[in-house]
């Protein structure tokens, strides 16, 4: 059987920063998690808070910390300390964050011609944070035959001036197209291929100089051009330089579709943070059993090859998400069940769970649902039944799991996951979740 001070279930944003946060604290960690999380999909930036009417992600988080039921009331003062954490972890990777959470939220290009509101964007998307200068151009470039990035339709959508709101966009938005070496005639390469093909230098270099030339029959002017976030994943660093030093004009990465390149980078440098820290990371199979004594977790099971993979640990950290990452299932019944434990789950009831609007602008009261917590993360009943009492001493309750937000609207998901990956790292670190000794003191 193997041992953990800790096992952490699930891979997303707030189980790794968990897990790395204790492993570099000198704890054993296990993550397992039945597939990869929001980080493969999700555009790569971090959004805090971006609530409707704040103009920073300080002053979003400040709003919803205000309000007594959301995650942001117990979390709002551990945002900060995480995210200047994350940004040391991922610089070894070579991987930075521009922006902070006192910068603009500004409107940022996507892939479908829309905008989004972002602050905090990783080295490669960021220069489409700066303000649009009155002559300057946008050009939306991208490779032929490429499926998942059509720029005659991404610049038709952003030529709109609704397409920016609150704000003056570009003066002009022009689309233009290169061929990739050695992908004529083909129609079925995605993301991935090309970031691959661009971590081989002597395929970079061809490939950006075709860029340039497409850039450049666009004719003369002050400007940025957009690209699919494909350039390179390995070796991101040394192309995103490559881009700056050979195109003609500033190159920022538009995030896809998924597999989304800008999250698996951040996704490879907190595993490889865990790696180094001595963590270790098991993907592909779902929780089957965990057994209980005395009120504390104390063994966790997996399906392996033809046997049980059983762990014990000193502490579960649960980050398996809410409605969207299946941490939280929807019975026959009208009920919704936490996945692992079978927690108590916060949530209206079934015949309110989505709004009569199917694209209500204030969301869809199943949104805020998830398991309610004591001020160190470990879960409680909401009903009450159990005095306010955590339900298991050494549990802790992390991410998107977490009852009271709504991260679609408030775009707040990647600052709760942080914030509370970060929180309970340092609780069970520090031995103060239980008023005991640091793990890696009672090992020794």
């Amino acid at each position: 059987m193997a041992r953990a001070d800790v096992v952490v279930v699930g891979a997303g944003l707030a189980g790794l920063s968990a897990a790395v946060g204790l492993a570099e604290a000198g704890a054993r960690v296990e993550v397992l998690a039945t597939g990869h999380a929001a980080t493969h999909w999700a555009p790569g930036g971090l959004d805090v808070a971006a609530v409707p009417g704040t103009e920073t992600p300080a002053a979003g988080l400040r709003l919803l910390a205000a309000r007594p039921q959301h995650p942001y009331a117990l979390l709002a003062s551990h945002v900060a300390p995480a995210l200047a954490w994350l940004r040391g972890v991922v610089a070894g990777s070579g991987l930075v964050y521009v922006g902070d959470l006192d910068a603009p939220i500004r409107p940022v290009p996507t892939s479908v011609g829309r905008t989004r509101p972002a602050a905090i964007l990783p080295e490669g998307q960021a220069a489409a944070l700066a303000p649009w200068a009155p002559d300057e151009r946008l050009l939306i470039c991208g490779p032929l035959g490429f499926k998942d990035f059509w720029p005659e339709a991404v610049a038709a959508g952003l030529r709109r001036p609704e397409a920016w709101p609150g704000t003056a966009g570009p003066a002009r938005v022009d689309a233009v197209t290169f061929e990739p070496p050695g992908f004529r005639g083909t129609r079925n390469h995605n993301a991935l291929d090309l970031a691959r093909a661009f971590d081989d230098a002597s395929w970079r270099e061809a490939a950006l100089v075709a860029i340039a030339r497409a850039v450049s029959a666009a004719g003369p002017g002050p400007g940025r051009v957009a690209l699919p976030a494909c350039l390179g994943l390995a070796d991101h660093p040394a192309v995103l330089e490559a881009a700056r030093a050979t195109l003609p004009l500033e190159p920022f990465e538009v995030p896809l579709v998924p597999p989304s390149l800008p999250g698996l980078r951040l996704y490879r440098a907190l595993r490889e943070a865990l790696r180094r820290a001595g963590g270790r990371l098991q993907i592909g199979e779902a929780v089957q059993r965990v057994d209980v004594e005395a009120g504390r977790v104390v063994r966790v099971a997996v399906p392996a090859a033809a046997r049980q993979h059983l762990v014990a640990t000193g502490a579960l950290v649960l980050a398996t998400g809410g409605i969207a990452g299946g941490g939280l299932l929807a019975t026959m019944d009208g009920r919704l069940e936490e996945t692992v434990l079978g927690l108590p789950v916060e949530a209206p009831d079934a015949d309110a769970w989505l709004a009569q609007d199917p694209l209500d602008p204030q969301g869809h009261p199943l949104e805020a649902a998830g398991v309610r917590t004591d001020g160190q993360l470990r879960p409680v009943d909401p009903t009450g039944a159990s005095g306010g009492a955590a339900l298991y001493e050494n549990v802790h309750v992390v991410g998107s799991l977490l009852a009271g937000q709504r991260y679609l609207r408030e775009r707040c998901g990647d600052g709760v996951a942080l914030a509370s990956g970060h929180l309970a790292a340092e609780l069970l670190g520090s031995g103060r979740a239980t008023g005991r000794q640091s793990l890696a003191e009672a090992r020794r």
